[in-house]
């Protein structure tokens, strides 16, 4: 059987003392803080059209009783919402949120996801956002990350690269020896580095198609993001109902393409489930079967089937349709 790749990893988030050095005195750029969609249409070049994202793009102190922690958030739409991931403020006390115009102000997490690691906070103040109506990201394509490297001196930087691969799988040991998964990921050569978390992987179009998230130690360029479908779907949901809260399958599982990495022969797309909970597990579903649709929804990856599940509601029965011995099924589940 194959292993998948280990990588050991960093969290782009930085932690830090409770001495903070604070941000620049430096006058406030003129940035345009309008409240409105940014658009692509007007931008003379790159430059012009980084300029104007970085309005949309905030850095983010969280306190915690004897430390704080540096992360990146973005606006995602005109009331305040900003996306981040779940692994800048879990736990955190007070967060902060520090604005392109050199201003700052509060912000309460709102929803968090630890398994997706994304969040969504309210921010105090509205400001301009970013676009997210894209379909996919391509192999080859320039992208910038935006966000906060290392330290709030450092807010708003931007560096450039191009996705390297998409769909990747990582396999991460923490320093307790506890192994986890994190899949759907598109992974990019732009630099990234502690402070990143949670700031957005642009196109040249100025369009969100990830949320930067981790970056791999053992070597140089290999960075990766949370797909933006993940973080738009939470953010749908959160507009049409604030107590909105994760749907649960009760289901791990891996694509089919890397569950053959794992010696699994399978003739077709979908997830492969590894390991079944309730409520899935009551429903009938077990290890071993492969889950092709997901409330009529065609299921071809996990990316696929977070979608499906995140644009359900909790309560809901879904129809989910699977192969068990080269025999398609159909079984109803109640999301909890």
């Amino acid at each position: 059987m194959r292993k998948l790749f280990c990588f050991f990893i960093t969290v782009c988030c930085v932690f830090s003392g409770v001495t903070m050095s604070g941000c620049s005195k430096q006058d406030a750029d003129n940035v345009d803080m309008q409240v409105r969609m940014l658009s692509t249409s007007n931008f003379v070049d790159a430059g012009e059209m980084l300029s104007n994202a970085r309005a949309a793009v905030v850095g983010i102190a969280v306190d915690y009783p004897d430390s704080y922690s540096i992360g990146s958030g973005f606006a995602i739409s005109g009331n305040g919402l900003i996306l981040t991931n779940n692994h800048v403020v879990e736990g955190g006390g007070q967060i902060t949120l520090y604005y392109a115009d050199k201003t700052k102000g509060n912000a309460k997490m709102i929803w968090t996801d630890p398994g997706l690691d994304v969040a969504v906070l309210q921010s105090e103040r509205a400001i301009p956002y970013l676009d997210t109506n894209i379909d996919g990201v391509s192999i080859g394509e320039p992208v910038y990350a935006l966000g906060t490297p290392l330290t709030l001196e450092f807010k708003h930087t931007i560096t450039h690269g191009i996705v390297s691969a998409t769909n990747r799988t990582l396999e991460s040991q923490s320093f307790s020896g506890q192994t986890s998964f994190m899949q759907s990921l598109i992974q990019h050569d732009a630099a990234i580095n502690p402070g990143n978390s949670g700031g957005p992987l642009i196109n040249s179009n100025g369009q969100v198609v990830g949320i930067n998230t981790l970056k791999a130690t053992e070597g140089e360029g290999i960075g990766f993001a949370v797909p933006i479908e993940i973080g738009k779907i939470a953010v749908e949901q959160i507009s049409k109902n604030s107590n909105f809260t994760s749907p649960y399958l009760g289901v791990f599982g891996f694509d089919s393409d890397i569950a053959l990495a794992y010696g699994e022969k399978l003739k077709q797309n979908g997830v492969f489930v590894v390991s079944v909970d309730s409520p899935a597990v009551e429903a009938g579903i077990s290890k071993g079967d492969l889950i092709i649709k997901v409330a009529g929804r065609e299921i071809v990856n996990l990316l696929d089937l977070k979608e499906a599940i995140l644009s359900s509601q909790r309560g809901e029965a879904v129809l989910v349709e699977y192969i068990r011995d080269d025999e398609v099924k159909q079984t109803l589940v109640t999301l909890k």
